[in-house]
């Protein structure tokens, strides 16, 4: 059979070194069994979430990667995502590592599966982070293109007017002013990030922005549409409709929308350890 596909970026949620114990075979009813389907012992959990940190010494269904053979008393690094929750769990392989002495720092350290998780996926998030920034929350604002009209712009901006949602991300605008940054090119003293001030579930978890909020910023590029400020004529209407759809401009920007993205000063760890980590490395 051949391997199963997976997501690029797709990553795993929870990492155990583990014992092949069975294949063709599940602990769950609810599990269809194939050639890549297996039971595995977690002998040691490595990176996991709260709910799963508790499984040394468990057996479990596994549906391997395929990408390679796979033998019965086999010790491997699984890295999985979950599955399937019952009596047992089954979780999904996106690969499975053969044990090597490279792994003996991880397997060796003493501490919490689920902070371990906690910190890779800080490390990956400042990794992806276009701006890191240490800065002040001096003011917050609508933006400029949903802000109240002028005069002059009335008739041009009226048309543009998007559609309430459900789901509508409430857009705002926080103005920063940067202390120091850490990653990435900024040269002027202050930032503009947008964040969703919405508590709809899609969007309740992003960082909310006030003034005078202190600490650490984890900020990514994104491209939004540059607000016309001009009034159209009627000779402007009229080339514009001879020309035809017109692409609405558009502006760099920098957003907001992880929990990860904001850290406050007072917080220990997470931001703060990468950084003064990366200060290190020169």
């Amino acid at each position: 059979m051949p391997a199963r596909k997976t997501a690029q970026t797709e990553k795993p949620t929870f990492v155990f070194k583990g014992t092949i114990k069975k294949t063709k075979a599940a602990t769950m009813k609810e599990v269809p069994v194939g050639d890549q389907t297996a039971i595995v012992t977690v002998d040691q959990v490595i990176e996991a979430p709260s709910d799963l940190a508790g499984y040394n010494g468990t057996d479990i269904t596994v549906e391997l990667s395929g990408r390679r053979k796979v033998s019965v008393g086999q010790q491997l690094i699984f890295n999985t995502t979950s599955w399937f929750y019952g009596d047992s769990i089954a979780v999904r392989s996106l690969s499975e590592e053969p044990i090597k002495a490279s792994h003996s720092a991880m397997l060796s350290a003493v501490g919490d599966p689920v902070e371990r998780r906690r910190q890779r996926e800080e490390r990956e998030h400042f990794a992806d982070a276009d701006l890191v920034v240490s800065a002040k929350v001096l003011a917050v604002r609508l933006p400029s293109d949903e802000a109240p009209a002028k005069k002059g712009a009335m008739a041009a901006t009226a048309t543009r007017r998007r559609p309430v949602s459900e789901h509508d991300p409430k857009w705002r605008e926080a103005v920063l002013e940067v202390a120091d940054v850490h990653k990435g090119k900024h040269k002027k003293k202050q930032v503009v990030v947008r964040f969703p001030a919405s508590t709809d579930v899609m969007w309740y978890k992003a960082p909310k922005f006030h003034p005078g909020q202190q600490g650490h910023f984890m900020l990514t590029k994104t491209k939004v549409e540059k607000p016309s400020t001009k009034a159209v004529g009627k000779a402007g209407k009229k080339s514009a409709a001879a020309a035809g759809p017109q692409t609405p401009p558009v502006i760099e920007a920098y957003t907001a929308l992880d929990p990860m993205d904001f850290q406050p000063y007072s917080e220990p760890g997470g931001i703060k350890t990468i950084i003064e980590s990366e200060s290190k490395k020169g």
